[in-house]
């Protein structure tokens, strides 16, 4: 599993989609990867610009997830992609970056307890950038994501 994402393989650029007639499809979203000559940009909305700049960053790690994922093999198409996507770069963002909400799932999915020599529970933080890390917050994803898409 690379758990790094690719801030050197990608470029990141503003593009008008409200206004641009080549970018108008892309109207509606905040932005994009795999675009460009060789599929290596990322295309954040230049609406964005009028929002926080946490919401800036947040769409930013959110399309850099997407390519850390599909380069890894992990992305899916299933109906909660976007889902597993949007909590990995809470994991990732920094407080500063997130709403009440975000901070409280970004604390819970990068936080655990082990056992220390002692018998005793310690926190312990947890990294998205170490693969052993990485695989115990998707599986907290997979916890959360279990309640919203049980049937």
């Amino acid at each position: 599993m690379n758990s790094k994402l690719p801030y050197k393989k990608v470029k990141i650029k503003l593009k008008d989609f409200e206004h641009d007639k080549k970018y108008k499809k892309y109207k509606q979203l905040y932005g994009i990867c795999n675009e460009g000559k060789g599929e290596n940009e990322i295309w954040i909305n230049k609406k964005l610009s009028n929002f926080p700049t946490d919401t800036i960053e947040l769409t930013k790690l959110h399309e850099l997830v997407h390519v850390r994922r599909q380069e890894a093999h992990e992305d899916g198409n299933g109906p909660y992609e976007e889902d597993v996507v949007e909590l990995e770069a809470i994991s990732r963002a920094k407080k500063k970056s997130l709403n009440m909400s975000q901070e409280i799932f970004k604390d819970f999915l990068t936080h655990t307890f082990k056992l220390n020599n002692k018998g005793k529970k310690v926190k312990i933080r947890l990294y998205p950038d170490k693969p052993e890390d990485l695989k115990e917050i998707h599986k907290k994803i997979k916890h959360i994501l279990s309640y919203k898409y049980s049937k």
